[in-house]
């Protein structure tokens, strides 16, 4: 049976262009000890990894396209799978820096990966100062968000450092021939069609009634905010105005990370009565207020973040493709003392999360849908080649995303996990993306940005540091 990708996983295919890479991922260290024979740690991963890998079916799947994209695209085996292709061995110029190994990632996640096999990769990265080892992955956007990809890619770790054994193989059945081209994907379509010519007045019924639902969904924002009706906690898609933040990504991408103990970020985060995402909204609120100081911009109003929300069923994280919302976020970037804008954007998520996410969920779920996928990807493709996006009002001015970590320690072939910092796509406008990650006794934050215009990244990171510390330092004991 053909499996097509959902709407929604469609458009992160479909929207892809230049500058604009759809993938996610995280960057984990390893505990690996000074003078151990690189090769052999190397090959030790590649085998563990290659012996699970039927345990992550969409690993061993590519995308197929159907010409001019007139159907959504689908998922089919492939057939040459070559894991070298997927895991590769890499080594930084000694001495190994922290900087020489934040070039690396950058350039890692500035590449696309290739259309026309399985849409992920990974890199075992070798010489980092005191022996460490390291591991950057991605995965396309349109196979997993943040909460299943961590599901997915979990299956390559272990609890314990005793290295499990891979669950058996089961061969799957297939009805019939499968499609496994692009023209053998329009060849189906239209056969289907010829077969039941009724299911075009099946889908073009459909498809009116979710337009009709998606263009009350919004008449009704655009009616609030004609009426200046807003709750102060839920910014419309009409309040952000552009800032040094916005625009479209270039190819190169800046990536750094840095991390902050967890239980200490939870104990100043529960004395102000606010979360771990509050934390992390207002740190990065505070930095951006001081970095934007520095670029000689005045914020003439406060900055909105793009928060994506996991709106999963309980128990179903393990599903792959995107199940997400999102809601808008103010950073009330415009107060100045820290302690109010952490109790202002704690007031703001309090009376908002629960409402954006079932009322946004739809919405987003639905608007491709409505769309079809040729006017997605020759919207998408209009929309770069114009560079409208730079002129577009945008809807938000970064995004920030918290993502829940395993409650227990990792270990990959043999090899402790020290540290994982995720990282999100910038998508979009969105210049900047700041991701966080509970994992062990951290709060790991992955930052990346264009690397045009977040070329002060470093100073961003050290600033949420900083940030961040202060809030931690100011809490009672």
């Amino acid at each position: 049976m053909t499996q097509f990708l959902d709407p929604l996983d469609s458009a992160f295919v479909l929207l892809e262009v230049a500058g604009s890479a759809m993938n996610i991922g995280a960057v984990i260290e390893l505990e690996a000890s000074l003078g151990e024979d690189p090769e052999a740690r190397f090959e030790l991963i590649r085998k563990n990894i290659g012996s699970r890998i039927h345990e992550i079916p969409i690993f061993t799947q590519r995308i197929v396209r159907a010409p001019f994209d007139m159907t959504w695209p689908i998922l089919v085996p492939e057939e040459r799978f070559d894991l070298d292709r997927h895991v590769v061995r890499v080594a930084l110029p000694s001495p190994g820096t922290s900087a020489q190994f934040d070039a690396l990632v950058s350039d890692f996640f500035s590449r696309t990966l290739t259309a026309n096999r399985p849409l992920w990769q990974l890199l075992v990265i070798e010489g980092l100062e005191d022996g460490r080892a390291a591991i950057a992955l991605k995965v396309h956007h349109a196979l997993v968000d943040g909460v299943s990809g961590a599901e997915a890619f979990a299956n390559l770790f272990d609890i314990s450092p005793d290295v499990r054994a891979p669950a058996p193989v089961i061969e799957a059945q297939e009805n019939g021939q499968p499609v496994t081209s692009s023209m053998g994907l329009l060849g189906q379509g239209l056969n289907k069609i010829r077969r039941r010519p009724q299911l075009v007045l099946e889908s073009v019924g459909s498809w009116v009634a979710r337009l009709f639902e998606t263009a009350r969904a919004i008449a009704r924002i655009a009616l609030v905010h004609a009426r200046r009706q807003s709750n102060p906690g839920q910014p419309s898609i009409f309040e952000a105005r552009r800032t040094s933040l916005n625009g479209a990504a270039g190819v190169e991408k800046e990536f750094h990370r840095l991390r902050v103990p967890l239980v200490d970020v939870k104990r100043a985060a529960k004395s102000r009565g606010a979360s771990v995402t509050d934390f992390v909204i207002a740190t990065s609120s505070g930095a951006l207020r001081r970095l934007l100081a520095d670029r000689g911009e005045i914020l003439r109003k406060d900055l909105i973040a793009f928060v994506p929300i996991n709106v999963r069923e309980q128990g179903v994280s393990s599903e792959f493709g995107n199940q997400i919302s999102g809601m808008l976020a103010r950073l009330h970037a415009d107060i100045a003392d820290p302690e109010e804008r952490l109790v202002a954007i704690a007031k703001d998520s309090a009376a908002s999360v629960d409402l954006q996410r079932h009322k946004n969920a739809k919405i987003l779920q639905n608007v491709p849908r409505v769309l079809g996928p040729m006017v997605i990807s020759f919207g998408g493709k209009f929309i770069s080649a114009l560079e409208l996006v730079n002129r577009m009002p945008p809807i938000a001015n970064l995004m920030v995303s918290s993502l829940p970590g395993p409650p227990i320690p990792l270990w990959l072939s043999g090899y402790r996990v020290a540290s994982a910092a995720p990282v999100g796509p910038l998508i979009g406008s969105f210049s900047l993306n700041i991701t966080v990650l509970g994992f062990g006794e951290f709060l790991e934050f992955g930052l990346l940005g264009c690397a045009d215009q977040m070329s002060d990244l470093a100073t961003l990171r050290d600033y949420i540091y900083e940030e961040a510390i202060a809030f931690i330092s100011a809490t009672p004991a």
